[in-house]
C-alpha cells in the first residue's frame, strides 16, 4: 500500500512539472514596434510630413507622439501649421498589427481647440527596400462636428 501511495505521489508532481515546461507564455507584441517612422503625402497644393515616435508603456500597450506638419501654399504663399496628437494607450494585438482607437485633444499651432477620435489598425511589413514599414487606414473623426475624414499612410522606419 505505501508503494502505491509513493507512486502515486511521484506521478503527480512528475505530471505538475511537465504542467509548468508547457505553460503559454504570454508574450510582449509592443517591442516589434518602438521607433521613430515618416511618411511624406501630398495633395494638390496641401503637403504633410507625419512622424510617429513609438515608445512601449507596459505589456502589449504603446505610446505615439503623432506629430502632423502641414503646409498649404496658394498662390506664391505658404501658410503652415503643426498638430500633435498623443496617443497613450494603444494596443499591440499581434506580432505585426496594433489597434488604434483613442480620443485625443489635439495640440496645435492654429488657434482653437480640436478633439478628434482617432481609429485604425497598423499593419507591420517589409517594404521593396528592406525596410520595416507600418501601414494603415486611419480614420479622423471630429468630437465636436462628426465629421470623418480617412486617410491610408505608409509610414517607414527612420
Amino acid at each position: 500500500m505505501k508503494k502505491l501511495l509513493v507512486l502515486c505521489l511521484m506521478v503527480f508532481f512528475v505530471s505538475c512539472k511537465d504542467k509548468d515546461k508547457d505553460a503559454v507564455v504570454d508574450p510582449d507584441f509592443a517591442q516589434e514596434f518602438v521607433g521613430s517612422y515618416s511618411t511624406t503625402t501630398v495633395d494638390g497644393n496641401v503637403t504633410t510630413v507625419q512622424d510617429w515616435d513609438i515608445t512601449s508603456t507596459e505589456k502589449n500597450v504603446l505610446a505615439i507622439n503623432y506629430t502632423k506638419n502641414v503646409k498649404v501654399t496658394a498662390s506664391g504663399t505658404s501658410v503652415s501649421f503643426v498638430q500633435i496628437f498623443p496617443l497613450i494607450d494603444i494596443k499591440a494585438t499581434a506580432a505585426d498589427s496594433f489597434t488604434i482607437d483613442e480620443v485625443v485633444d489635439v495640440q496645435q499651432t492654429t488657434p482653437g481647440t480640436l478633439r478628434q477620435r482617432l481609429q485604425g489598425v497598423a499593419t507591420k511589413v517589409t517594404n521593396a527596400a528592406g525596410k520595416a514599414q507600418l501601414n494603415i487606414t486611419i480614420d479622423y473623426t471630429n468630437s465636436a462636428t462628426g465629421a470623418k475624414e480617412e486617410s491610408y499612410l505608409e509610414f517607414k522606419k527612420k
